[in-house]
């Protein structure tokens, strides 16, 4: 907020009890549309200002993802009323702001050049709408086009849609995979903390190399609940995130026996330092739990180590999954958990006045066992640990933008040391 408006901000929030509200207005956008923004305001009118709804309503403007800042301040009126005033601060330059891409041609030694690009529209059309595509020609041909709007219609039903055809070597299994995917999804928030999706996937998917190849044609019934009072998407100083989902595969040759997963995920987050500091201490504390039901086909494990899981180890490749003294990285369930010491180093500013940036580092301790045999077996399993620093930045066209560099362990002794970087929140 600039002094000039926090100062003017200091007499009326000491009265804010006595003070009226009897205007609500907001200014800043020529792109986004006004009911965008209206939808998300919640403090009625009429009644005495409320600071802690008009910081909730800041809070939500600025977790849609789609403004560089948003502040909001009262200006008196007469009569003890006053204005309650939301100033936005808006991308709306086309490349660069709304959207990111450009052209990507790759080499590969079996197949030659491959030319193509893709590119990501954010805030698309101004209604908070999510817009990707991609397409590659050449030595490969694949194509992906993504769709997301989190209220598209109704009273916050949101709907997700995705195509795509990639090929891609995998990380650690001695196969090229050949993806060709649909999938659809509806979802309805519950109030502002609750929200259900269903949806499905139809997939094709092949594992292959130069003597064997592997064909699978599921559909996918998935759904998830999500549970979340977090103040900030993006850097959350308090509030909880529960997670429950689910991703069933059901083979549509008849062939193979059908499987279903369950995951859960519970985040805590605790603000330790005073509410006036705009560089806080925060505590971050996460478990997350993968239970496989049905058939166990090994072209499907998972993998400890990397990034979403325990960090400090290198992406596990193929030598990793035939080294016989490394399969407690290889399952089908698993169980971990993360906790991170977090600083905020520069708290959320706009930089040239059109993109978000913010800084906050910390120190992690991660914790992780899988198995290929039955769930209960991971309480009595070794894990596996990391522990190092992390980076997390505020910045366009992600939620987060995080480096992490760490060292890995398993009983008792050092293995391994990685760095890595995502996109996502680890807890």
């Amino acid at each position: 907020m600039k002094l000039r408006g926090f100062l003017f901000l200091l007499p009326i929030l000491g009265f804010c009890q006595e003070l009226i509200v009897s205007e609500i207005i907001y200014r800043g956008n020529s792109f986004t549309k006004d009911y965008i923004i209206s939808r998300e305001i919640q403090h009625p009118l009429d009644v005495p200002l409320d600071s802690t709804v008009a910081i909730a309503d800041r809070n939500r403007l600025l977790n849609l993802g789609i403004f560089a800042d948003v502040n909001w301040r009262a200006i008196p009126l007469d009569n003890k009323n006053v204005r309650l005033e939301y100033e936005i601060l808006e991308n709306n330059k086309f490349y660069g702001g709304r959207f990111i891409g450009g052209p990507v041609p790759s080499y590969e030694e079996k197949t030659g050049w491959s030319y193509g690009g893709g590119g990501m529209f954010k805030n698309f059309r101004g209604r908070n709408e999510m817009l990707g595509m991609g397409l590659m020609l050449g030595g490969r041909t694949t194509f992906g086009v993504s769709y997301l709007n989190p209220w598209i219609t109704g009273d916050h039903v949101s709907l997700k849609a995705d195509i795509a055809k990639v090929m891609f070597r995998h990380p650690f299994l001695p196969y090229d995979v050949d993806l060709k995917t649909i999938e659809f999804n509806m979802g309805r928030f519950f109030g502002y903390e609750k929200k259900a999706s269903l949806g499905f996937e139809i997939e094709a998917m092949d594992f292959k190399n130069d003597s064997i190849k592997f064909s699978y044609h599921y559909f996918a019934p998935m759904g998830s609940f999500h549970y979340d009072t977090r103040d900030l998407y993006a850097n959350p100083t308090k509030g909880v995130l529960f997670k429950q989902a689910f991703v069933s595969r059901f083979d549509l040759n008849g062939e193979i026996e059908n499987n279903f997963i369950w995951f859960q995920s519970y985040s805590f987050y605790k603000r330790l330092s005073h509410i006036e500091d705009a560089k806080p201490w925060i505590l971050a504390w996460g478990i997350k739990a993968q239970i496989n039901y049905g058939t166990k086909d090994q072209n499907f494990l998972t993998s400890m180590g990397n990034s979403g899981s325990v960090r400090g180890w290198q992406y596990p490749n193929y030598t990793n999954y035939n080294d016989s003294e490394q399969e407690y990285r290889f399952g089908f369930h698993n169980l971990k958990t993360a906790i991170e010491l977090r600083k905020v180093i520069i708290p959320r500013l706009p930089l040239a006045n059109l993109y978000e940036f913010g800084l906050t580092v910390g120190a992690f301790i991660d914790l992780g066992v899988t198995t290929k045999n039955d769930f209960k077996n991971l309480l009595n399993l070794k894990p596996i640990s990391g522990s190092g620093i992390t980076f997390q930045f505020q910045a366009p066209f992600v939620e987060i933008l995080r480096i992490d560099y760490g060292w890995g362990f398993y009983n008792g002794k050092q293995v391994d040391r990685g760095l890595h970087i995502a996109t996502q929140h680890q807890i």
